[in-house]
């Protein structure tokens, strides 16, 4: 969902679910629903997928919908993946959920729900194999701005502006044992006008089956992991944030569930580039 450029890096099909309850118990607090699925075809070459996830924040609710596109370099030990990336976004603002300070403002009294929509787009680059990667990409690259208008009359009543926002990410596994495999990757993200979204996560596969971790996220929270691989091919995850910012005073956590099935349908794994594609490949179990 932040960079393109992984469609098509996995398995010949793959299909994730995404759940998070933000900051439970603070009223209006963000709710994230989401879904994936990408393919890898073309003897390895090509990516195609999209994913749906809808957003709720306060009076907001924005929904998006997207077409991914990626082409994939193959060398002997590393892929370089290009990503493109199409989005529409429709976005529903109820003021009805506004406390105002005064009762009478008559920007928001009237404006009790309406409903806007906008075109934006994504690339991504990543550099990979299945024991790192690196990359970098770009969303709502457009800056679209969305306008709102009074739900009797035409007369504009505001506008909600898409900032473009640049990811770069990197990620590195490790084994000694072959019972147990570290994970680690780090993320940075880079909105205008908000601060700097910096994320480290480790964790630690154990027989290939069960998997737990910590994420620290700076000046925000830390997360906690738990979960499971069941056949090489499904995972279920569960991680809960412990919050370190000042809203730790009036909520009780955050919860964030993912499950994922990863699969190449019994293809062959060699001759059709998916499974035993690197020349040093080690980790090819990792979801």
């Amino acid at each position: 969902m932040f960079n393109p450029g992984f469609c098509g890096t996995k398995r010949f099909l793959d299909f994730r679910l995404f759940y998070r309850n933000q900051w439970t118990g603070y009223k209006g607090a963000p709710k994230t629903y989401a879904a994936s699925l990408n393919m890898r075809y073309g003897d390895g070459k090509i990516g195609t997928g999209g994913y749906f996830f809808n957003d709720e924040i306060g009076p907001f609710k924005t929904t998006h919908a997207s077409l991914t596109f990626a082409y994939h370099l193959r060398f002997d030990d590393v892929e370089l993946s290009f990503g493109l990336q199409g989005n529409y976004m429709q976005q529903t603002f109820n003021g009805t959920k506004v406390t105002l300070h005064n009762q009478v403002d008559r920007s928001i009294s009237l404006f009790e729900s309406s409903k806007t929509t906008a075109i934006d787009g994504s690339f991504g680059l990543v550099l990979l194999n299945d024991r790192f990667y690196f990359a970098v990409g770009g969303n709502n690259l457009l800056g679209k701005e969305m306008p709102y208008y009074y739900a009797s009359t035409p007369t504009s009543i505001g506008k909600f502006k898409n900032e473009a926002s640049y990811s770069i990410g990197a990620g590195y596994n490790y084994s000694d044992n072959p019972n147990y495999t570290f994970e680690n990757s780090v993320m940075a993200l880079y909105t205008s006008g908000v601060p700097i979204y910096i994320d480290y996560t480790l964790r630690l596969h154990i027989n290939k089956v069960l998997l737990t971790g910590v994420s620290v996220r700076l000046k925000d929270a830390v997360a906690l992991h738990l979960g499971f691989n069941i056949k090489n091919q499904f995972q279920v995850a569960y991680s809960y944030d412990i919050v370190t910012s000042p809203l730790r005073k009036y909520e009780s956590g955050s919860h964030e569930i993912s499950i994922v099935f990863s699969s190449n349908l019994g293809r062959d794994q060699v001759r059709r580039g998916f499974n035993g594609r690197f020349l040093k490949q080690k980790f090819q179990y990792l979801l």
